[in-house]
């Protein structure tokens, strides 16, 4: 299991030193009003002329935002001063890269590389590591050989000494205009797959705190036999089920972005730079284009956009993270403290421009779900037999029972009776054709009215069968049985 992709934004979003000669009127000087006054452009109805001008100049400003942005924001290195991960001190610029989101030009850690998240090449992701990239999905894991250096990282274990620890430096004195209503950064914790929304899940990290985050991992699997369960019915996807315009990784949150962004275009004919190109011929959004994207985003048009979105499913095998923070101050005095990095800088500067984030797995167990057939095909059976013998005293063998009485004993006893009454036909012709032999062969029987006196009575009865009867046979010269 990868660590989490981390994703650290400063709330600055441009630095003063690289737009302070910006000029007012100039498209430059609009489109930093642009980026940092959220609410002055929904009034557009306003019969303020002032306003009025200046939505007549966004009209023809063909900058983008992404450019801008990426030009003159605080960069990776200068934010980042120290980096640790898994008890070894790494160089910041090794380890992370850019990449523009929601808040900006931001620094991310253990996301999987372009080539590797797109179907075409992102716009939103620079400078390569040392690190040699490897495929992963939560579906599939880890490929069985891994190279010595690679990416998305794997925890070696739990606790603050194999977890992950970077020291970040606002820089307060190139403020030019915040993201909220302060200085500090915001930090993301997301599966190395899927794409940041900072503005809305981002945690804040103030200045001149050391926060320590402690993470606990919770991963969702599936077996193979619930695919023959219709995905409506399921409520989750495989991987190989459901593909995306721009993502190769099915996720909900990567799906729920396409959605959107096929909305904004259908309605601005352009993506704006924080969402993903779905179509190679689509445009990024300019400064022009402003207008028309805040009104598209008005909430009376949310059930147009959240259409798309009730068709992205989650994933049948998805990996989440959770954090509980703790913070404390920075040492304000000075004494010897941990991290020989921010016991060298002043403590004034400390105060007000450090932060120091540690992240961590609470312990090396993870947490996870199975999803499963609930009754099978075998279980409906055993089902139906345990309620009919619990209800009626019925069972397999009761079954075998009326199998048996009504179907195999009626034939074999139709069966044995016709076969006795041919045995018993058979043996009545033979008793007759016996008994003719027997007079044929027998012409000189005594009678017993003949050989006894007057007044000895017997009882004469047929010879066949061989009855209790006396007769003289004189072939065999002896008497069988003659009188009763």
């Amino acid at each position: 299991m990868p660590f989490p992709a981390i994703t650290i934004c400063n709330m600055n979003q441009v630095q003063r030193s690289k737009v302070d000669h910006y000029q007012e009127g100039s498209r430059e000087s609009d489109l930093l009003k642009v980026l940092c006054s959220h609410e002055s452009l929904d009034n557009e109805e306003s019969a303020d002329a002032e306003i009025n001008s200046f939505y007549t100049s966004l009209a023809n400003n063909s900058l983008r935002i992404s450019d801008f942005v990426m030009n003159h924001s605080q960069t990776c290195d200068q934010m980042l001063r120290f980096c640790r991960f898994s008890g070894i001190e790494y160089k910041c610029e090794n380890i992370f890269r850019h990449i523009v989101t929601d808040e900006g030009l931001c620094c991310v850690f253990n996301l999987m590389p372009p080539e590797r998240l797109y179907k075409r090449h992102g716009h939103n992701l620079t400078t390569k590591l040392d690190f040699e990239s490897v495929s992963w999905d939560p579906e599939a894991g880890y490929p069985k050989k891994l190279p010595n250096k690679y990416y998305p990282r794997a925890a070696v274990g739990s606790g603050i000494t194999m977890g992950f620890s970077v020291v970040l430096d606002a820089q307060l004195n190139e403020y030019y205009c915040s993201s909220t209503n302060g200085p500090g950064f915001k930090d993301f914790f997301h599966n190395p797959i899927t794409m940041p929304d900072m503005k809305d899940e981002g945690l804040v990290v103030g200045i001149g705190y050391e926060m320590n985050f402690r993470l606990e991992a919770s991963r969702s699997e599936a077996m193979p036999s619930i695919r023959s369960i219709s995905i409506n019915n399921r409520q989750c996807v495989f991987m190989d089920e459901k593909k995306l315009l721009y993502y190769n990784h099915y996720s909900r949150r990567n799906c729920e972005k396409e959605c959107y962004a096929k909305f904004l275009y259908e309605s601005c004919a352009c993506i704006p730079h924080k969402y993903p190109q779905i179509y190679s011929n689509a445009s990024v959004c300019t400064v022009s284009d402003t207008i028309c994207i805040r009104r598209a985003s008005r909430i009376e048009n949310a059930s147009r956009s959240s259409k798309c979105s009730k068709q992205c499913l989650p994933s049948c095998f998805d990996l989440s993270y959770m954090a509980d923070a703790l913070y404390f101050p920075l040492a304000k005095r000075d004494f010897r403290i941990e991290n020989a990095l921010v016991a060298s800088i002043n403590k004034s500067y400390l105060l007000d421009n450090i932060a120091v984030v540690n992240l961590y797995y609470r312990e090396t167990a993870y947490y996870g779900s199975m999803k499963n057939v609930y009754i099978g095909f075998t279980e409906f059976l055993s089902n139906i037999g345990g309620v009919m013998g619990l209800f009626m005293g019925f069972s397999v063998i009761s079954l075998a029972e009326m199998f048996y009485f009504l179907l195999v004993k009626p034939i074999s006893e139709l069966i044995a009776w016709k076969r006795g009454k041919l045995i018993e036909n058979k043996l009545n012709s033979s008793k007759a054709n016996k008994g003719q032999e027997f007079l044929k062969y027998n012409q000189n029987i005594w009678y017993t009215r003949e050989l006894y006196p007057k007044g000895f009575t017997s009882k004469t009865i047929d010879y066949w069968p061989h009855s209790e009867k006396e007769v003289f046979n004189p072939r065999k010269g002896k008497i069988i049985k003659a009188f009763k």
